[in-house]
């Protein structure tokens, strides 16, 4: 499991946060056709996109009927940078195979990213009790693995919707640290990052300076002279209250250095809307336009967000596009305005790539479409 590609500066860490008065460029979002529906059939799931040159690459899980916990095997399917399709679903990985790797029966919530001519996932692996990271090349063929790693407690440190990203040289995996369940303020990131050799070579709790951090997240690397950055670091976004807290809920970003450090004046709520948001779990910047692209649910009626037995965190579903120093731009609802969870993005030069799906959180939905969306970025 061998990495490098771009290497992380050294330089006095800070994020520059730019003005709210920042003039903003026109520009104009615009949806290219219509929604694309991933799976032929069945139960659509756990979507993810990632872009590679002139390829989109998409996948997703299709659950059995009767269950959201076994037989959830892994398709992915290729288009252009149109959508225009190119490979058909195919296997990525049948968890009924045990060669090389025993996936006993299911694969359960993971992440992925793109380094080069590999893409290398983050998941839970069936009765693990650390998260495993898996290399694949581009058409999902085995390289290595699994590396495992976290804490092994869970009553201490989730896995699941779990952050991931790389800098090209390493990568970094992000998990809830939940130490005291009934105290939210003291809910934090684990940040764990491999090395070239496929190693942990270092970890660190970070915590934002207000709010909490509460499952449901992601992180990026964004490089020097990115975003309005002065220095390669690492962006956290998280919910920003417990779930069922009284006050509103939205969604917050914080920064860290490459030695996983919180920069000091980098947390920031960047959105609040009229009930709780929740789940920013794929969001992506855009290097040309420089342009932060952040996927979100929202609660269907006030109160409904973390009240157990009633929330199934399906909901409206949007993404807002921000400037580089987080003026809101646009917000559009996605899924032709039916509910929604789970949206992934990815962004490169006049595109972007929107994934989500329809399963709800009991699992009791009979239908749930796996589905792609793309924007064209224009001026007005």
């Amino acid at each position: 499991m061998m990495l490098g590609l771009w290497a992380c500066g050294g330089e006095e860490p800070s994020v520059d946060n730019g003005s709210k008065d920042t003039v903003i460029a026109d520009w104009s979002f615009s949806l290219a056709g219509e929604p694309r529906t991933l799976n032929a059939q069945g139960r659509g799931l756990f979507a993810n996109v990632l872009v590679t040159d002139d390829t989109v690459i998409t996948t997703y899980q299709i659950a059995q009927p009767d269950s959201l916990t076994n037989g959830k095997h892994l398709f992915y399917q290729t288009f252009d940078r149109e959508l225009t399709p190119d490979k058909g679903e195919t296997f990525a990985i049948n968890v009924d195979s045990a060669d090389p790797i025993d996936w006993k029966g299911d694969l359960g919530d993971h992440k992925l990213v793109l380094v080069g001519d590999s893409i290398f996932m983050v998941a839970i692996k069936k009765g693990d009790s650390q998260a495993a990271i898996v290399e694949f090349d581009l058409d999902f063929s085995y390289i290595s693995g699994p590396v495992y790693l976290g804490n092994p407690n869970g009553m201490e440190e989730r896995h699941e919707d779990m952050g991931f990203c790389s800098d090209g040289t390493a990568l970094y995996a992000q998990f809830f640290s939940q130490v005291i369940p009934n105290d939210p303020s003291s809910w934090q990131a684990v940040i764990y990052k491999l090395g070239e050799n496929g190693e942990v070579e270092s970890s660190a709790f970070v915590k934002p300076e207000s709010g909490s951090f509460v499952t449901g997240t992601s992180i990026l690397f964004v490089p020097k002279g990115q975003m309005g950055a002065s220095q390669d670091h690492l962006q956290s976004f998280s919910t920003n209250r417990d779930y069922g807290n009284s006050a509103r809920v939205g969604i917050h970003t914080f920064a860290t250095d490459m030695d996983l450090k919180l920069i000091s004046g980098s947390t920031q709520t960047i959105v609040e809307r009229e009930l709780d948001t929740y789940f920013p779990v794929g969001p992506s910047f855009n290097a040309k336009h420089q342009l932060w692209i952040v996927g979100y649910t929202m609660e269907n009626f006030e109160g409904e967000h973390g009240t157990r037995g009633i929330s199934q965190e399906l909901g409206p579903s949007f993404i807002t596009i921000f400037d580089a120093y987080w003026t809101e731009l646009e917000t559009i609802q996605v899924n032709s305005g039916d509910p929604a969870f789970r949206v992934m993005t990815q962004t490169v030069g006049d595109d972007i790539y929107v994934v989500y799906d329809e399963m709800d959180f009991s699992g009791s939905a009979t239908e749930s479409r796996a589905r792609i969306e793309h924007y064209k970025i224009g001026a007005r």
